[in-house]
C-alpha cells in the first residue's frame, strides 16, 4: 500500500491537463490514472492531517504545482474537492456561488470565474507571480454581504487582508505578494480606462510607476487581459483597454517634467494624454 511519501504530490499537481486537448470551458475532469492518483495523495493528505501539520514553505510548493500545470483549474478544483483549499486559501471554496457582474452585466459565478482567469494566465505562459495574482485577485468577494450581491463594494481591501492572512500560513515569495498586492488595488482601474478622463489616466500611470517600470506595466496589462478573457463571451476578444493605456502612456513619458513640481508635471501630462485620447 502506498503511503503518502511514496507520492509526488507536488508533480501530480504540475501535470494537471498535460494531456488534455478539450476547450477551456468543459467540465472539469482530470483522466485516469492520473485522477487516481492525485485523488490517493489528496485523500492520505486530509485523513493524516498532513496539511495542517504542513510547514508554510511546502504548502507554496503545493499552491505553486497547480498554478503551473497547464490547466490550472483542475488542480485547484481536485483540491477544492478534497477541502485542502479550504485549509489553505479558505475564501477560494467560499467565492463559488457568488455573483458578480460581467460586461454585458450579466450575474456570473465569482468560483468559476477565478478558474477560468488560472486558466488563461497558463494560457498565456504567465510567470508565477501573475498567476498567482490571478488566483488571489478576488478573494475579498467571498466576504461580500449577499444583500448587496452583485455589487462588491470595498472587495479590494477584505482582499488586502485575507492576502495578509494568507501570508502567516503560507511562505509567499515577496514578489508574488506584492505583485498580486498591486493588482488587487489596479487591476479595476485597467479595467475602467475608457471611463476615466485624463488626469485620473496621469495618475494611474503616476502610481504605476509605469514609465519606470515598463515591464511590469506590461506584465500587469498582460494579467488585466486574462481577466478580461475569464469573463463568458470574451475569451476570443482582443482586450480594448490596452492600446488605450499604451497610448496614454507613450504621451505622458514624452512630456518633459524636469524642474516641475509634481503636480505640475502630473497635470502637463494629463493635457498630453487628453490630446492623444481625445476624440477626433
Amino acid at each position: 500500500m502506498k503511503t503518502l511519501a511514496d507520492i509526488d504530490l507536488c508533480g501530480l499537481l504540475r501535470t494537471c491537463g498535460a494531456d488534455d486537448a478539450a476547450p477551456a470551458g468543459r467540465a472539469r475532469q482530470l483522466a485516469p490514472p492520473h485522477a487516481v492518483q492525485l485523488e490517493t495523495a489528496l485523500a492520505l493528505l486530509m485523513a493524516r492531517g498532513g496539511i495542517v501539520r504542513m510547514p508554510p514553505v511546502q504548502r507554496w510548493a503545493l499552491l505553486e504545482a497547480a498554478l503551473l500545470a497547464p490547466r490550472p483549474s483542475l488542480a485547484f478544483e481536485t483540491l477544492r474537492q478534497h477541502r485542502v483549499l479550504a485549509v489553505l486559501v479558505p475564501e477560494l471554496p467560499a467565492l463559488f456561488g457568488v455573483p458578480q457582474l460581467s460586461a454585458e452585466r450579466e450575474w456570473q459565478d465569482v468560483g468559476e470565474h477565478q478558474w477560468r482567469f488560472i486558466d488563461e494566465t497558463a494560457t498565456a505562459a504567465a510567470p508565477i507571480e501573475s498567476r498567482f495574482a490571478a488566483l488571489v485577485h478576488k478573494l475579498g468577494k467571498a466576504g461580500t454581504p449577499p444583500e448587496i450581491w452583485p455589487s462588491h463594494y470595498r472587495h479590494e481591501q477584505r482582499t488586502q487582508a485575507a492576502l495578509q492572512a494568507l501570508a502567516r500560513r503560507v511562505e509567499l515569495p515577496a514578489a508574488a505578494l506584492a505583485f498580486a498586492q498591486l493588482a488587487v488595488d489596479e487591476l479595476d482601474h485597467l479595467h475602467a480606462v475608457h471611463d476615466l478622463r485624463a488626469g485620473p489616466i496621469a495618475q494611474l500611470l503616476h502610481r504605476l510607476q509605469a514609465s519606470r517600470q515598463p515591464e511590469r506595466f506590461e506584465q500587469l496589462l498582460a494579467l488585466a487581459a486574462c481577466d478580461w478573457a475569464a469573463y463568458c463571451g470574451q475569451r476570443d476578444a482582443p482586450y480594448p483597454k490596452a492600446a488605450r493605456l499604451r497610448l496614454a502612456l507613450q504621451a505622458a513619458s514624452a512630456v518633459d517634467t524636469q524642474g516641475l513640481a509634481d503636480d505640475d508635471a502630473l497635470q502637463a501630462q494629463a493635457r498630453a494624454i487628453h490630446a492623444v485620447l481625445r476624440p477626433q
